[in-house]
């Protein structure tokens, strides 16, 4: 799996998928993984792309890349991971999305770097212009401190007998299986320090960056998510001029039309937009 070394020695792996059937004029799509998963999320969200190509990257303390140090524990610095690996594969410009953290480093590029950005995807985005509900945030740091605690099993006991675990897994039974994924996927208790900074704040400051943002946008969410609400998905296609809204059924619901869903809208999007010339 190809690696971009960056100027602090660390290891980031990506993946490259080719387009099938190659357009005219495609921006690259540079699809980014929620917290604590990896690559492979993006790679399974969407698999109807003809047209474009797409790349996903292990985000720092994530899958195959290096574990994170906490002065690249941010959404800037994930974001200008995510320009270094543009500038490797030679994107001048590129679509930038990504899924919950990963919406949330897509936003903070189309923020800071706009000449970068030739469009916006934000799937099932989790943060607004400021640090998350006080569930989430109590959610993350008790996972935090049980992983700095105990191995892997006590863990996992611990936080689903607790009541903070009982009350998410009583609304949602995805929202429960994402927490007990933070404590049992690799590498978790050296990458802790994820769980406590990026629940505690946000990819941007203020709601007038967002009206800022010219480029063609697509947000993607769904109800039934404690952690993605609705209502973030919302707020951003109602601040972003360009925005489109997609409501998909939830994987609550039904998993497989929630896949299905997400795929078409995305797909959809990067390969059927105009990109303007760069």
């Amino acid at each position: 799996m190809p690696s971009l070394i960056r100027d602090d020695g660390a290891s980031l792996e990506y993946q490259v998928v080719e387009p099938a059937a190659p357009g005219s004029d495609r921006r690259p799509f540079i699809f980014q993984h929620g917290m604590g998963g990896n690559r492979n999320q993006p790679l399974g969200y969407v698999k109807q792309i003809a047209k474009t190509t797409l790349v996903c990257m292990d985000a720092r303390g994530h899958g195959g890349s290096s574990d994170v140090t906490d002065d690249h524990c941010s959404f800037d610095a994930f974001a200008d991971d995510i320009i270094a690996l543009a500038d490797d594969l030679g994107f001048d410009t590129f679509v930038a999305g990504g899924i919950s953290l990963g919406a949330g480093t897509a936003l903070n590029l189309a923020v800071r770097y706009p000449e970068r950005v030739a469009g916006l995807v934000l799937c099932r985005p989790a943060w607004l212009e400021h640090r998350q509900a006080e569930r989430n945030t109590a959610s993350y740091e008790l996972i935090a401190n049980l992983l700095d605690e105990y191995e892997t099993e006590e863990a996992l006991d611990r936080l689903t007998a607790s009541e903070i675990y009982r009350g998410v897994a009583a609304e949602s039974a995805a929202a429960a299986q994402s927490l007990r994924h933070q404590i049992t996927r690799p590498k978790a208790a050296v990458n802790a320090s994820i769980l406590r900074r990026f629940p505690t704040t946000a990819p941007t400051s203020s709601r007038e960056q967002w009206a800022a943002i010219t480029v063609p946008s697509l947000v993607v969410g769904h109800l039934d998510d404690p952690f993605h609400p609705w209502e973030i998905a919302k707020a951003y296609s109602e601040a972003i001029p360009a925005a489109d809204l997609v409501e998909v059924t939830s994987k609550d619901r039904d998993p497989v039309s929630f896949t299905a869903e997400v795929d078409a809208a995305i797909s959809g999007f990067v390969d059927s937009t105009e990109w303007k010339s760069a």
